[in-house]
């Protein structure tokens, strides 16, 4: 974690109570990501979004919330947000650890996100949080 990180998440917690697990800022999607405490996504939102609102003015930046969960197949459906999982499949291939997330024909969309920004996302998290090489996106038949 980057020093800049570190101060992405000193500030969060000072504005907001919620603890945050990590953080990684995207420089590419010009962005960071946060991962919080179960329960403490409320607390960077707000009451009608106005914390999360204040923050994303004081950071320059979009903000991504993502609720931390040490259960490989909640935590996956957490980064994918708001797009709804049926399944969530882990694979070993060749060596490598791939999950496989099948969503209906109308979460697609959202599981990929505009300009694929969801999917990205979560492809971070998991390789940071659970080692996971790749993340398949399978639409429920």
């Amino acid at each position: 974690m980057s020093q800049e990180e570190l101060q992405f998440i000193s500030k969060l917690e000072g504005f907001t109570g919620a603890l945050a697990v990590d953080c990684i800022w995207d420089k590419e999607g010009s962005r960071v990501i946060f991962v919080v405490k179960r329960h403490d996504t409320g607390k960077v939102i707000g009451r009608g979004g106005t914390t999360i609102r204040r923050l994303r003015e004081y950071f320059q930046k979009q903000i991504d919330i993502v609720e931390y969960s040490a259960k490989l197949e909640d935590f996956v459906s957490n980064t994918l947000a708001p797009a709804k999982t049926k399944s969530v499949e882990i694979l070993n291939r060749s060596g490598e650890k791939v999950v496989v997330v099948t969503v209906g024909s109308k979460e697609k969309g959202k599981a990929i996100g505009k300009n694929g920004r969801n999917i990205h996302r979560s492809r971070l998290l998991l390789k940071r949080h659970f080692g996971i090489d790749h993340v398949e996106l399978r639409e429920a038949t």
